[in-house]
Protein backbone atom coordinates (compact mmCIF):
# COMPACT_ATOMS: atom_id res chain seq x y z
CA UNK A 1 0.00 0.00 0.00
CA UNK A 2 1.05 3.35 -1.04
CA UNK A 3 2.28 5.94 1.63
CA UNK A 4 -0.67 8.36 -0.34
CA UNK A 5 -3.06 5.87 0.16
CA UNK A 6 -2.27 4.73 3.85
CA UNK A 7 -2.70 8.61 4.69
CA UNK A 8 -6.23 9.13 2.75
CA UNK A 9 -7.36 6.06 4.91
CA UNK A 10 -5.94 7.39 7.98
CA UNK A 11 -7.47 10.72 7.04
CA UNK A 12 -10.86 9.33 6.10
CA UNK A 13 -10.98 7.21 9.56
CA UNK A 14 -10.68 9.94 11.27
CA UNK A 15 -13.60 12.49 9.26
CA UNK A 16 -15.84 9.37 9.70
CA UNK A 17 -15.24 8.75 13.27
CA UNK A 18 -15.47 12.96 13.99
CA UNK A 19 -11.92 13.07 15.67
CA UNK A 20 -12.89 10.38 17.96
CA UNK A 21 -9.06 9.23 18.54
CA UNK A 22 -9.96 6.34 20.38
CA UNK A 23 -12.00 4.91 17.40
CA UNK A 24 -9.68 6.07 14.47
CA UNK A 25 -7.17 4.09 16.64
CA UNK A 26 -8.78 0.92 16.76
CA UNK A 27 -10.40 0.99 13.27
CA UNK A 28 -6.93 1.80 11.82
CA UNK A 29 -5.38 -1.07 13.89
CA UNK A 30 -8.18 -3.41 12.88
CA UNK A 31 -7.40 -2.25 9.37
CA UNK A 32 -4.25 -3.15 9.54
CA UNK A 33 -4.51 -6.32 10.69
CA UNK A 34 -7.10 -7.01 8.25
CA UNK A 35 -5.29 -5.91 5.45
CA UNK A 36 -1.96 -7.77 6.35
CA UNK A 37 -4.21 -11.37 6.55
CA UNK A 38 -5.11 -10.77 3.17
CA UNK A 39 -1.93 -9.59 1.91
CA UNK A 40 -0.58 -13.05 3.47
CA UNK A 41 -2.89 -15.44 1.62
CA UNK A 42 -1.46 -16.89 -1.72
CA UNK A 43 -3.16 -14.66 -4.00
CA UNK A 44 -1.52 -11.87 -5.93
CA UNK A 45 -4.37 -9.89 -6.02
CA UNK A 46 -3.94 -6.30 -3.72
CA UNK A 47 -7.13 -6.02 -1.20
CA UNK A 48 -8.89 -3.66 -2.34
CA UNK A 49 -9.18 -1.13 0.71
CA UNK A 50 -12.48 0.52 0.49
CA UNK A 51 -14.03 -3.40 1.67
CA UNK A 52 -11.58 -3.36 4.17
CA UNK A 53 -12.46 -0.10 5.66
CA UNK A 54 -15.90 -1.52 5.27
CA UNK A 55 -15.52 -4.14 7.54
CA UNK A 56 -14.08 -2.17 10.41
CA UNK A 57 -16.34 0.54 9.96
CA UNK A 58 -19.73 -0.80 9.52
CA UNK A 59 -22.20 -0.02 12.34
CA UNK A 60 -19.99 2.31 14.37
CA UNK A 61 -18.81 4.52 11.84
CA UNK A 62 -20.40 3.61 8.74
CA UNK A 63 -23.29 1.56 7.25
CA UNK A 64 -23.18 -1.42 4.68
CA UNK A 65 -26.85 -2.33 3.98
CA UNK A 66 -28.40 -4.76 0.97
CA UNK A 67 -30.51 -2.56 -1.86
CA UNK A 68 -34.09 -3.33 -0.27
CA UNK A 69 -33.13 -3.58 3.03
CA UNK A 70 -34.66 -0.22 4.77
CA UNK A 71 -34.87 -1.34 8.51
CA UNK A 72 -31.42 -2.03 8.46
CA UNK A 73 -30.73 1.14 6.92
CA UNK A 74 -32.64 3.55 9.36
CA UNK A 75 -31.50 1.57 12.42
CA UNK A 76 -27.45 2.19 11.03
CA UNK A 77 -28.31 5.80 10.47
CA UNK A 78 -29.91 6.18 13.82
CA UNK A 79 -26.91 5.13 15.62
CA UNK A 80 -24.55 7.07 13.37
CA UNK A 81 -26.66 10.00 13.97
CA UNK A 82 -26.67 9.37 17.57
CA UNK A 83 -23.14 10.43 17.59
CA UNK A 84 -23.64 13.90 16.94
CA UNK A 85 -26.84 13.98 18.69
CA UNK A 86 -29.23 14.46 16.15
CA UNK A 87 -32.30 12.54 15.55
CA UNK A 88 -33.99 11.59 12.21
CA UNK A 89 -37.33 12.09 11.43
CA UNK A 90 -38.22 9.03 9.11
CA UNK A 91 -41.94 11.02 8.97
CA UNK A 92 -43.25 9.18 12.13
CA UNK A 93 -42.28 8.00 15.41
CA UNK A 94 -41.17 4.64 14.74
CA UNK A 95 -40.98 3.53 11.18
CA UNK A 96 -43.36 0.57 11.24
CA UNK A 97 -43.21 -2.20 8.21
CA UNK A 98 -45.58 -1.14 6.12
CA UNK A 99 -43.64 2.43 6.03
CA UNK A 100 -40.29 0.73 5.40
CA UNK A 101 -41.92 -1.61 2.69
CA UNK A 102 -43.16 1.87 0.97
CA UNK A 103 -40.02 4.00 0.40
CA UNK A 104 -36.95 2.96 -0.70
CA UNK A 105 -32.83 3.17 0.78
CA UNK A 106 -32.44 6.04 -1.78
CA UNK A 107 -35.50 7.62 -0.43
CA UNK A 108 -34.57 7.34 3.08
CA UNK A 109 -30.87 8.58 2.18
CA UNK A 110 -31.71 11.89 0.80
CA UNK A 111 -34.29 12.16 3.76
CA UNK A 112 -31.24 11.52 6.06
CA UNK A 113 -28.89 13.97 3.96
CA UNK A 114 -31.11 16.95 4.08
CA UNK A 115 -31.83 16.47 7.55
CA UNK A 116 -28.19 15.89 8.96
CA UNK A 117 -27.11 19.00 6.53
CA UNK A 118 -29.08 21.22 8.54
CA UNK A 119 -26.88 20.38 11.78
CA UNK A 120 -23.42 20.73 9.83
CA UNK A 121 -23.29 16.98 8.66
CA UNK A 122 -23.21 15.13 5.59
CA UNK A 123 -24.39 11.20 4.72
CA UNK A 124 -22.00 10.27 2.21
CA UNK A 125 -22.56 7.06 0.28
CA UNK A 126 -19.61 5.56 -1.72
CA UNK A 127 -20.03 2.91 -5.02
CA UNK A 128 -20.20 -0.21 -3.88
CA UNK A 129 -19.95 -1.60 -7.04
CA UNK A 130 -23.09 -4.08 -5.95
CA UNK A 131 -26.54 -4.13 -5.04
CA UNK A 132 -25.52 -2.63 -1.65
CA UNK A 133 -25.21 0.80 -0.28
CA UNK A 134 -22.32 2.07 1.69
CA UNK A 135 -21.47 5.09 3.30
CA UNK A 136 -20.64 7.44 6.52
CA UNK A 137 -21.56 10.87 8.10
CA UNK A 138 -18.81 14.15 8.47
CA UNK A 139 -19.10 17.00 8.94
CA UNK A 140 -19.90 19.73 6.48
CA UNK A 141 -17.23 21.25 6.36
CA UNK A 142 -14.83 18.52 5.21
CA UNK A 143 -17.24 17.75 2.12
CA UNK A 144 -14.15 19.14 -0.17
CA UNK A 145 -11.60 17.48 1.55
CA UNK A 146 -13.55 13.81 1.23
CA UNK A 147 -14.05 14.47 -2.57
CA UNK A 148 -10.24 14.82 -2.55
CA UNK A 149 -10.00 11.65 -0.18
CA UNK A 150 -12.82 9.61 -2.69
CA UNK A 151 -10.34 10.71 -5.75
CA UNK A 152 -6.61 9.35 -4.09
CA UNK A 153 -9.02 6.33 -2.95
CA UNK A 154 -9.99 5.10 -6.85
CA UNK A 155 -13.64 4.52 -5.19
CA UNK A 156 -16.76 7.13 -6.08
CA UNK A 157 -18.35 9.18 -2.85
CA UNK A 158 -21.57 10.96 -3.30
CA UNK A 159 -23.13 13.09 -0.66
CA UNK A 160 -26.69 11.43 0.66
CA UNK A 161 -28.83 13.67 -1.98
CA UNK A 162 -27.47 11.22 -4.80
CA UNK A 163 -27.61 7.74 -4.09
CA UNK A 164 -25.95 5.15 -6.21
Amino acid sequence: MSTTNEAAIKRLLELINLDDHAAVEAQWAAFEEERDAQNDDESDDEPELIWIIKDVTDWESGFFVDWKDTESFTASVETLAERVDVSIDWGMDDPDDEFLDNTSVPDLMEAAFEQLRKHGYTLWNWATGSDCYGGWITKSTDDEEMLGLSEVLGVEFRTGDMPF
